[in-house]
């Protein structure tokens, strides 16, 4: 699979994967800060931004596959810190668990380790149905994008909000259909969590309720070698809402031993 993908800063390699259904811009924020000093490769996973949306479900594996692809690509063999917000950090947890080698540092951002319930696999299905009736991605972005942001985002940095409402309303309705099948069936990964044993940076947004606060430290003291960090006046893409904290979490990070 080619992947559409950014390539800056000089360096060690660090992959950034954005969320769902959003593109590797949302990264540009870190590019001045984190990619004058470290090697940023941010693809746009399968479905997403200017990559290719093929037929089917993507598993998080296939889109993991993906990533390797592009490594090897670039002949990057050397082991990697990789970074995930939210679907990317699913992406991420696969990664890990299948190409551990390839990975010196981790990074998981606004996400979870957890498979989704029931109900939700059941609201992911409900619209993938419905984009693929309509041809459309609007019903989805008008039900996850209230949901995103921190009032001191939608206060503070309107342009930001504007900015990432039209990627999502980019994003091709075969690749919101084949994703949101893919989140709907990945495995739980939580008892993964004690075997990786790379040092782990875990960040969320202060406001962010798709991934709690609470249950995301749960998940950070179930990883070996884990250091949380809240963003605060952030929701869910804290990067993005909140970039000077998030980068100055990111380099205290990455300054550290690996």
């Amino acid at each position: 699979m080619l992947l559409a993908y950014d390539d800056y800063g000089p360096g060690p390699v660090v992959v950034l994967l954005h969320g769902f259904p959003l593109n590797r811009k949302m990264w540009s924020l870190q590019e001045g800060r984190v990619g004058s000093m470290y090697r940023i490769i941010a693809p746009d996973l399968r479905g997403h931004g200017e990559t290719a949306a093929p037929p089917g479900v993507y598993t998080m594996e296939e889109m993991a596959g993906d990533v390797i692809e592009l490594l090897d690509a670039l002949q990057i063999t050397e082991p990697i810190v990789l970074g995930g917000l939210s679907m990317g950090g699913y992406v991420a947890l696969a990664l890990i668990a299948h190409y551990p080698e390839r990975v010196r540092g981790l990074m998981l951002i606004d996400t979870r380790a957890a498979a989704d319930t029931p109900e939700a696999a059941r609201n992911r299905e409900d619209l993938a149905r419905k984009a693929e009736a309509s041809g459309n991605v609007g019903h989805v972005v008008e039900g996850l994008f209230p949901r995103l942001f921190s009032e001191s985002t939608r206060v503070g940095h309107p342009e930001r909000v504007t900015w990432l409402r039209a990627a999502m309303e980019k994003t091709s309705p075969r690749g919101v259909v084949g994703a949101l099948r893919g989140m709907a069936v990945r495995p739980d990964r939580t008892a993964d969590l004690a075997r990786i044993t790379v040092p782990t940076l875990v960040m969320v947004g202060a406001d962010d309720v798709l991934t709690p606060p609470d249950e995301v430290r749960k998940m950070a003291e179930a990883l070996p070698r884990a250091k949380l960090v809240v963003i605060p006046n952030a929701g869910h893409v804290s990067p993005f809402e909140n970039p000077d904290a998030a980068n100055e979490a990111i380099l205290q990070f990455l300054a550290g031993p690996h």
